[in-house]
């Protein structure tokens, strides 16, 4: 599965046009506004954090560590081996919409901080959404929260579908193409299964209501309507050292 995202061309120039520098000294100053107001709440959401890391000392890397810095997976393609390696660059939330059609984030970290466009975003709990725009301080989401934004998800027993939005409430989104004969329970965690921009693993949401039509309903793990912090996946693959750096550049000594 992969993401798929077209954008609205009038909405998009629009908004990113005013997402470029001098929004984004306004979205900065807005957001210290609004930071300081909610900085309790804020505090909290970083202790309960830093808490899990600190619990995670001295016990054994697992398999897709949010909250590490960095982690590396191993894919064996054919003879070669894929090395991929994925870093986890921090970003502020400076400013977020949650009822348009297409919503957008705009963070505090750009090209100079390693930001490319369609990097992955996601948040200390699930997915967010990915970069479309950057500018050398400043970068722009799409945010989850969109029509046409796809995600391949799996359950707990691997069955593999897609996550949308439906264009309805920030809290939930809509699981599509399980099979009939995979009955998913209430509650049941759905996570990311890799074959899109996000790496796998990464929690979704749980399972909240059947819907017609083989629709799930989920109850998404990120909480778009608090959403302060979040991390950019930064990914690079190395296969088999680029295949032993081309066999020498097939150069008999």
């Amino acid at each position: 599965m992969i993401i798929v995202f077209r954008n609205n061309s009038y909405q998009q120039s629009s908004y990113i046009n005013s997402s470029r520098s001098v929004a984004g000294g306004f979205y900065n100053q807005k957001e210290k506004l609004v930071g300081f107001m909610s900085l309790r709440e804020v505090n909290d959401s970083l202790l309960k954090e830093n808490a899990k890391l600190k619990q995670q000392l001295g016990i054994a890397i697992p398999a897709n560590p949010l909250k590490d810095s960095s982690y590396s997976k191993t894919i064996k393609l054919d003879s070669a081996t894929e090395i991929k390696h994925f870093h986890y660059i921090p970003a502020k939330v400076l400013n977020n919409s949650t009822d348009q059609k297409i919503n957008y984030i705009t963070l505090n970290a750009g090209s100079l901080q390693g930001i490319r466009k369609n990097m992955a975003v996601i948040s200390s709990t699930g997915i967010v959404g990915k970069i479309s725009h950057v500018s050398e301080h400043y970068s722009v989401a799409v945010s989850f929260l969109s029509e046409k934004f796809k995600v391949g998800c799996r359950l707990s027993d691997s069955t593999v579908g897609f996550l949308v939005w439906d264009g309805k409430e920030p809290e939930y989104g809509m699981l599509t193409g399980i099979p009939q004969s995979v009955k998913v329970k209430p509650r049941d965690s759905v996570y990311t299964n890799g074959y899109s921009m996000f790496p796998e693993n990464i929690l979704v949401g749980r399972a909240a209501q059947m819907m017609p039509g083989g629709k799930y309903k989920i109850y998404l793990s990120t909480n778009f309507r608090k959403l302060h912090f979040v991390y950019i996946i930064a990914e690079d693959v190395d296969i088999e050292r680029q295949h032993l750096e081309e066999d020498s550049t097939q150069v008999t000594p």
